[in-house]
């Protein structure tokens, strides 16, 4: 019997900076079966972007047998990869393995996930029905997405003027579409930290005008506003 594949984009997730996909095999997410129960060092773990994972140099299809990265945590230090390849009428994964910072960790039958056989038709199927999912737009999106071009233009940790040390995610949750949601770590203005300790994060309401008009304006108030009162203070998450 062949397996089932599912893939489930996850937009603006809480847990990542930016978008992530979700990999079930037979209802099981390999990602997260493939490390600890805590994930990476505490850190969550899941399917790496819709662009990556679901473009041309992902899981797509090909006759030639490809390495790809699949997932890993935020830290950019590990990753979970497969071997894809097609053998007549079937996708096959075989080979995984788990590295962090270069060196692996567990691989072959260690992680415990096996051989999966897929038929080409359904996993082809598949992954076009999650890019249609992970191409939604909505209007908050359209404002988030160029407000990350705005900000992050010159990387993560960008400088964001007197009150925010460094910019953590700009989210649009699908759940509350009105809205842009901004979070960043905080300057000690006493001098005596690099940053308060946890993260703040402040909401930005948004409309139907240009999406590219609203992420400037979004941008000139983080850099310019005292946003203290605006914010709201996450604590710092502990590593278990």
């Amino acid at each position: 019997m062949l397996d089932v594949l599912r893939l489930e984009p996850l937009l603006f997730p809480a847990e990542f900076t930016s978008h992530r996909v979700r990999i079930l095999v037979n209802g099981l997410d390999v990602v997260a079966a493939a490390y600890p129960p805590d994930g990476f060092h505490g850190e969550p773990v899941a399917g790496f972007g819709p662009s990556w994972l679901l473009g041309p140099d992902g899981l797509a299809v090909s006759l030639e047998a490809r390495e790809i990265a699949v997932g890993g945590s935020d830290t950019t230090e590990d990753e979970l990869t497969v071997r894809v390849h097609q053998a007549g009428s079937e996708v096959i994964w075989d080979c995984w393995r788990l590295t962090a910072i270069g060196r692996v960790l567990k691989e072959g039958p260690e992680i415990g996930l096996g051989i999966f056989r897929f038929d080409r038709q359904a996993y082809t199927h598949g992954i076009a029905q999650a890019t249609g999912r992970a191409s939604r737009m909505w209007p908050a999106r359209a404002v988030a997405e160029n407000l990350q071009s705005v900000l992050w233009g010159e990387g993560y940790g960008q400088d964001g003027g007197a009150w925010i040390r460094t910019y953590v995610a700009i989210r649009a949750p699908e759940d509350r579409t009105d809205v842009v949601e901004v979070s960043y770590c905080a300057r000690d203005r006493s001098g005596s930290r690099y940053a308060l300790p946890g993260r703040y994060v402040v909401t930005f309401p948004i409309d139907g005008t240009d999406p590219v008009v609203q992420a400037h304006v979004i941008a000139h108030r983080l850099g310019h506003e005292d946003l203290k009162p605006l914010s709201v203070h996450q604590p710092h998450r502990r590593r278990r």
